[in-house]
């Protein structure tokens, strides 16, 4: 999915005019624990390659970037003497959907349509009409990328192998958040007396 960044900083400042040139790629990894700006981190094992879509150079060398994600990567090892974290790393594959997997998405596929909904109430927005992707896999990302959760609940999706368990994940994390926007929508409704004082 799209995802707009803001380059500001130095050290990425340099990634930006290194890879800009080389296919435009480049890795993002999500910091498991530590600070993300000027100390150590601990990143997370599995990342995505960020494509650049579109790129705008400002003042003082930073820029506005469109990424979309593309195929995932699991860190092999890390490689110093930059002033950006590289590695090598290993490519990683999307299993097949087995059929279980198209059981999964019908099921994920409602739910994903009674999230959204929810979504829309409480943010006062339209939800979008664009139909859902029937392929499983796609839609699992789909899923991933519009689930608004914790980032380790994100994580977990992104490093699963198998696109039914990584179905039947969506489905509990969207059972849940549905289950809290309609609490939250009931707290929003003004109280209706259930009796009358005549």
């Amino acid at each position: 999915m799209p995802l707009p960044l803001h380059v500001f900083e130095h050290r990425y400042q340099a990634l930006v005019r290194d890879f800009r040139g080389a296919g435009g790629r480049f890795g993002l990894v999500a910091t498991r624990s530590g600070v993300e700006v000027g100390g150590p981190a601990d990143q997370e094992g599995v990342g995505t390659a960020a494509i650049i879509s579109k790129l705008r150079p400002l003042p003082e060398g930073r820029t506005h970037l469109v990424v979309t994600g593309g195929r995932r990567f699991r860190i092999k090892e890390l490689v110093n003497g930059m002033s950006y974290l590289r590695a090598e790393v290993e490519l990683l594959d999307d299993q097949a959907p087995d059929p279980a997997a198209f059981i999964l998405a019908s099921e994920a596929r409602v739910g994903l349509a009674r999230y959204t909904t929810r979504l829309a109430r409480i943010t006062g927005r339209v939800p979008s009409s664009n139909p859902l992707p029937t392929d499983p896999l796609l839609l699992s990302w789909v899923i991933a990328s519009t689930l608004v959760i914790e980032l380790p609940h994100k994580q977990r999706l992104l490093e699963q192998q198998s696109v039914s368990q990584r179905l039947r994940r969506e489905i509990e994390l969207l059972k849940r958040e549905v289950m809290l926007l309609d609490l939250q929508l009931a707290n929003r409704l003004p109280a209706v007396p259930s009796y009358s004082r005549n």
